[in-house]
């Protein structure tokens, strides 16, 4: 513990010195600044993890205090342009939590409780959907994006709500599973139900989305698809892209075995970037890809756990931290009677 305290006191007191070098009129608007603010990230937030374990609390918690007080809002050792720059990261983070996910599912050992995990996915969500929309239209007097609302309009922003506030994290259930080292028959089942929601939340956002259009009246491009069908070409054109990813990272599992970290993250790079701009869905491609590899194509999650192992605890520790360093403590200290209300519906619905 106090190993990893000295060693959080050293990299944070070389990030500030280190700023002092770089140009005044933009401290991160430069490729030095964008590797600074990443390196300076995985050496502050695995040490912050350390020291919460040495504690017994959840390394995911020290990730995400230590974005928050080495973001713009607190120490500012980070700017809000290193932040926004860092981006990437996180989708790549997102892609190789979805790849871990996807190969982690079993078909044929989560085959007896398939039953639990879609009456689980089939009762928890709705009911989480449910009660946030009508909290969420309850308190929109007090929310200042909706108390001009009135109607449809309200409904229907209450409910865009709702559906964001029911989504699970795929990251942070893959996150608490792998720091607890947890196998069995509870972490298949959430996993499963994880999956199933995140899936089925893509979906419901997207119907949501097109229903807010009607409402608001907001003109579509010429030309632009019609929201089904692009949800289709997202859907579909993302699994379709999976397919393709999981027969390319199999032949090198097979063929180069010991590239294979390096094709993954290859991959991973690849589905956040190119994806975005092709109107793809990065979590859907690796998610495919994930299962494929598991249940088709002979490369089981033990083969990907090994690959990714050394990038694991860098990659966890930096997604997390960069969602610490995004939050507003201004927009906090103003809503978070609201957001702890919203947390404790969230999270009462899904227990019930």
């Amino acid at each position: 513990m106090i190993r990893a305290m000295l060693l959080l006191a050293v990299v944070v007191v070389l990030m500030a010195s280190t700023r002092s070098f770089l140009p005044d009129t933009d401290p991160a608007g430069t490729h030095a600044g964008v590797a600074l603010g990443f390196g300076f990230l995985v050496l502050a937030a695995v040490q912050a993890g350390n020291l919460f374990a040495a504690v017994r609390l959840p390394r995911l918690t020290g990730y995400l205090l230590c974005g928050l007080v080495v973001g713009p809002d607190v120490g500012a050792l980070l700017t809000t342009q290193m932040v926004s720059d860092l981006r990437i990261v996180s989708g790549v983070a997102v892609g190789l939590i979805a790849l871990s996910a996807g190969s982690e599912l079993n078909l044929r050992a989560l085959r007896p409780r398939l039953r639990s995990v879609l009456l689980i996915s089939a009762v928890a969500l709705p009911i989480a959907l449910a009660t946030t929309t009508l909290l969420a239209w309850v308190l929109a007097p007090r929310l200042p994006f909706l108390a001009t609302f009135t109607g449809a309009q309200l409904w229907t922003a209450a409910l865009t709500l709702g559906v964001v506030f029911a989504s699970l994290s795929p990251a942070v259930t893959i996150a608490i599973l792998s720091e607890t080292a947890s196998a069995g028959p509870v972490s298949e089942t959430t996993l499963g139900v994880v999956v199933i929601a995140d899936l089925f939340v893509i979906v419901l956002f997207t119907v949501v989305n097109a229903l807010g259009a009607r409402v608001f009246g907001t003109p579509g491009a010429a030309g632009e698809l019609s929201p089904f069908l692009a949800l289709a070409v997202e859907v579909f054109g993302s699994m379709g892209v999976g397919v393709l990813v999981a027969l390319a990272l199999a032949a090198a599992h097979r063929y180069a075995r010991e590239h294979l970290a390096i094709l993954i993250l290859a991959v991973c790079v690849t589905a956040a970037e190119v994806g975005s701009r092709l109107h793809l869905d990065s979590l859907i491609i690796c998610l495919t890809a994930g299962v494929l590899l598991e249940n088709a194509l002979g490369v089981g999650g033990a083969a990907i756990s090994r690959a990714l192992a050394p990038a694991a605890l860098p990659i966890f520790a930096v997604f997390f931290a960069l969602a610490g360093a995004r939050l507003h403590l201004h927009d906090l200290k103003e809503l978070w009677p609201l957001a702890l209300a919203f947390a404790l519906t969230r999270g009462v619905s899904l227990m019930g």
